[in-house]
């Protein structure tokens, strides 16, 4: 005959058991915010970002007669493949406020209170977050002749101040170069405008010294992010196509130690703009992407769209043609036509980063092909 008392025993032992298994997950989700197989799904999730280099490259009010229609489609198409945020390599406005008629602290400090507050009045407008470079426009435009030089850390300042980006990057480049993470991707800004001695004067296009020392150490100390991507303005794989651009270029290019890093610590993309045209290239197993647009003066504008995943990433660069209007050698309108958005934006290229196996894929068509000199 079995004891009644330890039929009780064992029903009260299994309750408790399956009470403090059920207490167990239950703090589980409450500490982790999702179960086991919700974690896997978040893993799987895609999202997006969109590199639009040389936006706008024009000293424009918001709105700008001549322009804001053609702007506001671009920034709708941009907006409508619902990135998380977009990228910008540099050249935000045209920025030649010390003129050799005016070299003055008062024009950099005008100019910058109307042009930077109508540029990030118009993003605002779209619901777009950004993240902006540093351009040669942005610190006047090359060359630099040492008067001009001297007022470049006056323009910064203005960018700093005007842009605030993230504050850590080297002490003596704070909100200039700067780091930070999204969905466990690395992204890093450099400015590859330096002081020194070159062809354009007193600003190089390097990025060398304590720059170089902080990257290495951000790139080394993120061991664990799925991917790793850096924008600067100038290209530095040469050659690339050019359009209605000076051609700046990264001081000795391919053997620069910014290259160099950027292979050490395998890094995916490196973004750039500058050139106002399209060319991809692949060294060292790192992809240099450089694109870009110039409205009212080039016959297309273009983006990157970049979708991400945990193990991949996905690119399609996308353009359209556009209606320059320039009369004795100025830029008055920029126009997309109506047939012209009818049709829409179209791919030219794709490229996906697959890692999902043991050594990573690198599936290319159109421009990443054409344009790879491989």
């Amino acid at each position: 005959m079995i004891n009644s008392m330890t039929v009780f025993k064992k029903g009260s032992d299994s309750l408790i058991r399956n009470c403090r298994r059920w207490f167990l997950l239950t703090i589980g989700i409450l500490f982790l915010g999702c179960t086991p197989q919700e974690k896997q799904k978040e893993s799987e999730k895609t999202w997006t970002f969109v590199s639009v280099p040389d936006f706008l490259n024009k000293d424009a009010r918001y709105p700008h007669p001549g322009f804001e229609e053609a702007f506001s489609y671009f920034l709708d198409a941009v907006k409508a493949e619902n990135p998380d945020f977009i990228l910008v390599p540099g050249d935000l406005v045209d920025g030649r406020w010390p003129s050799i008629l005016e070299p003055t602290e008062e024009s950099i400090l005008k100019n910058a209170a109307i042009f930077y507050p109508a540029w990030k009045a118009r993003m605002e407008a779209k619901g777009l977050k950004y993240y902006v470079s540093v351009g040669d426009h942005e610190v006047g435009d090359n060359p630099w002749p040492e008067e001009k030089a001297k007022l470049v850390p006056l323009l910064e300042e203005q960018f700093r101040n005007y842009m605030r980006m993230p504050m850590n990057g080297p002490d003596h480049m704070k909100g200039l170069a700067y780091s930070f993470i999204h969905n466990n991707t690395l992204f890093v800004s450099v400015d590859v405008f330096e002081p020194g001695q070159g062809a354009e004067g007193h600003i190089v296009a390097q990025v060398s010294g304590k720059q170089l020392e902080w990257l290495g150490n951000v790139l080394a100390e993120k061991k664990e992010v799925d991917h790793v991507i850096v924008m600067g303005h100038t290209p530095i794989l040469a050659p690339v196509n050019k359009l209605n651009s000076s051609g700046m270029m990264l001081e000795k290019g391919r053997e620069s130690d910014l290259w160099k890093t950027l292979t050490k610590h395998n890094v995916d993309l490196y973004l750039c703009g500058e050139v106002h045209a399209i060319t991809c290239t692949e060294e060292d197993d790192v992809q240099q992407v450089a694109h870009g647009s110039l409205f009212g003066w080039n016959p297309t504008v273009n983006y990157l769209v970049a979708k991400v995943s945990s193990d991949q990433i996905q690119l399609a660069l996308k353009e359209i043609d556009i209606i320059p209007r320039v009369e004795n050698r100025k830029s008055l309108a920029a126009i997309i036509s109506p047939e012209a958005m009818e049709k829409g934006f179209r791919t030219i290229g794709t490229m996906t980063v697959d890692k999902s196996g043991k050594q990573t894929e690198k599936l290319k068509t159109g421009c990443f092909i054409e344009s790879d000199g491989k």
